[in-house]
């Protein structure tokens, strides 16, 4: 048996009366071995399927060691209430505040698929900016975390308004010892190599998120400015910029039957260029908003058909050293139910999701009032929700992980929000990256 994932936890005495936990995934890998990753201590081992026996078979090593991990728990325990409560005090947590911030309305692309509609030329001003600062105070008895994304639009276009408020929010931060992290949703192309080391260095700005849909002859087709003329050679300048003054780089590729056979042209450019294994990768569907085009709609893979998609372009990316093999990540408790999960809209409105941003059916209310008492009917129907409430999650093993994935769509399947999936995108092709992962590990170590 191998640990592959370990939770630190103390060595404790194993229970005298044990069973297995109902959160363990178990993965067969090959003929004779197994991946057991369990959902809820976020550890996993592998085994070979002989050593997983009945539990008074086990060695009382490896009886102790599985009970550390929260394989192995006792008896009477109730799993499935434990989760419950923590998923119910997460909601409520407000130590963490998880801000999503559109500076601006505006973009200076036009991609073919935008979700967004129409571009508007409101920007974030400085009665909302103060609003913003005036609800972080309300909140300074109990925070500890602070992390904020900046989105738009294009953020970049509003780069004084980033600035003023960054600055702020660190002073805010500094004062009262609340730790904070900072990232960018951004297009990408209005990155300077001056504009770079102020953001990373000074408005402490340290991970972006950038879409290149391909090499440049089929990005610059989709992703082109409004002028039509081409984006690709100057983001790819700039990503190397950003890496090389040390930020953190995801790029992000919207894919669907019109661009996927150019990907992997564009992970071999990846692998041979500048930034090779120094960004992180994405591969995500496009999908089908209340504003996609309809020119778009029938370019669009379904959830099935984009799984083999992606697990293609995975396998692609590792074999160029792009990719590790890895094991999911939990979400935050009480997901993006947390009340401290806030979408800021360019007026101060409030969303609790970002794919809804734009449509006023879905604000929640305002940052600069005190709105608890006029809040829509669905609002209060959303905070009561919770996984166990769906038939689809109350059996799955993976809902300690996502804390039943998307609310949204769990409730209110009449809003568009491109999928009718609650299930995270992740899910389709986790447990073929934790077999091949697994694979791995048995052929450098074939006494396993």
């Amino acid at each position: 048996m191998k640990i592959l994932i370990d939770n630190d936890k103390p060595l404790c005495s194993l229970a005298p009366d044990c069973r297995w936990s109902v959160w363990n995934d178990l993965i067969e890998v090959e003929d004779r071995h197994l991946v057991i990753f369990n959902t809820l201590s976020q550890t996993a081992v592998l085994m070979r399927k002989d050593e997983y026996v009945a539990i008074e078979s086990l060695s009382a090593a490896q009886a102790a060691t599985l009970f550390r991990l929260g394989m192995l728990i006792p008896q009477d325990t109730d799993e499935r209430e434990i989760v419950e409560k923590r998923f119910a005090k997460g909601k409520k947590d407000l130590s963490y505040l998880d801000l999503t911030i559109l500076l601006t309305q505006q973009c200076q692309f036009r991609c073919t698929y935008c979700f967004e509609g129409t571009k508007k030329d409101a920007s974030l001003d400085e009665h909302t900016e103060n609003d913003i600062m005036e609800f972080l105070e309300t909140q300074r008895p109990t925070l500890k975390k602070l992390r904020v994304t900046w989105f738009g639009g294009e953020p970049l276009i509003a780069y004084s308004r980033l600035k003023t408020l960054s600055q702020k929010l660190l002073d805010f931060c500094e004062k009262h010892q609340v730790s904070y992290a900072a990232d960018m949703v951004t297009n990408g192309f209005a990155i300077t190599e001056e504009r770079c080391r102020e953001l990373i260095n000074d408005l402490k700005v340290k991970r972006y998120i950038i879409t290149l849909d391909g090499p440049a002859s089929q990005h610059d087709r989709r992703r082109p400015l409004r002028n039509g003329l081409p984006t690709f050679g100057k983001i790819w300048k700039n990503i190397d910029t950003l890496v090389q003054c040390g930020a953190q780089v995801n790029i992000r590729m919207t894919i669907d039957k019109e661009n996927h056979e150019a990907i992997p042209t564009l992970l071999d450019a990846i692998a041979t260029g500048p930034f090779a294994r120094k960004t992180g990768l994405s591969f995500c569907r496009t999908m089908d908003y209340d504003f996609t085009p309809e020119n778009v709609k029938n370019l669009i893979f379904s959830e099935k058909e984009f799984a083999d998609i992606e697990w293609s372009l995975i396998q692609h990316a590792h074999q160029l050293g792009l990719w590790g093999y890895r094991f999911p990540h939990c979400a935050p408790l009480g997901g993006c139910l947390r009340e401290g999960d806030i979408v800021i809209g360019t007026h101060g409105e409030i969303y609790k999701c970002l794919d809804t941003v734009g449509d006023e059916q879905w604000v929640s209310g305002h940052i600069g009032k005190d709105t608890e008492e006029n809040r829509p009917d669905w609002y209060e129907q959303w905070l009561r929700w919770s996984p166990s409430q769906s038939a689809s999650c109350r059996q799955c093993v993976l809902q300690p992980l996502c804390n039943g994935g998307c609310p949204h769509n769990a409730l209110f399947r009449d809003k568009k929000h491109g999928t009718n999936l609650q299930c995270p995108d992740w899910k389709a092709n986790y447990r073929r990256q934790i077999i091949e992962l697994a694979k791995e590990i048995i052929h450098k170590n074939p006494i396993l």
